[in-house]
């Protein structure tokens, strides 16, 4: 099963953010890290990996805030939704991923993984055949993202 990237919309809850990319719908993810759950004040975040340099922005631009050493998030500055995730290095921009229920269509995705398993709260059960990874799997998984890297210059 092959996923090719298709163009989506998208934006937050008050309408100041809007964007458009090359998103990659059948590899959407469920995110258990803590960091997921703490910036989107769920048990899970799911996200959807996008073609690399695809994202344009065409009404208004996230609020970034660096949130490890690997990457940052960008929030709508106006009513606080969680929009996207990139990456500090833009070597490694075929890792930016978005919100999925920031997409405008967000049923088209299907998630095919869970991610950080050893930080899932307990309490929280999806039953579901994807593949489950650890934190020390992080590597194995970002190889895994349909993009290409960018070219380099």
């Amino acid at each position: 099963m092959t996923d090719e990237p298709v163009k989506i919309t998208g934006g937050c809850l008050c309408g100041e953010v809007r964007f458009e990319a090359q998103a990659f719908l059948k590899s959407g993810y469920y995110c258990h890290c803590k960091q997921c759950q703490k910036s989107s004040g769920a048990p899970a975040e799911i996200g959807i990996p996008i073609n690399a340099g695809s994202l344009t922005f065409t009404k208004g631009e996230p609020k970034y805030y660096v949130s490890s050493e690997v990457g940052k998030r960008g929030f709508c500055n106006t009513c606080g939704s969680r929009l996207v995730w990139r990456p500090n290095d833009p070597a490694n921009d075929h890792w930016t991923n978005l919100s999925v229920c920031s997409l405008d269509n967000p049923e088209d995705v299907r998630p095919k993984a869970h991610t950080f398993v050893d930080s899932q709260l307990p309490w929280y059960h999806l039953v579901d055949n994807l593949p489950r990874m650890r934190e020390e799997d992080e590597s194995e998984f970002l190889e895994s993202f349909p993009g290409e890297p960018p070219e380099a210059s």
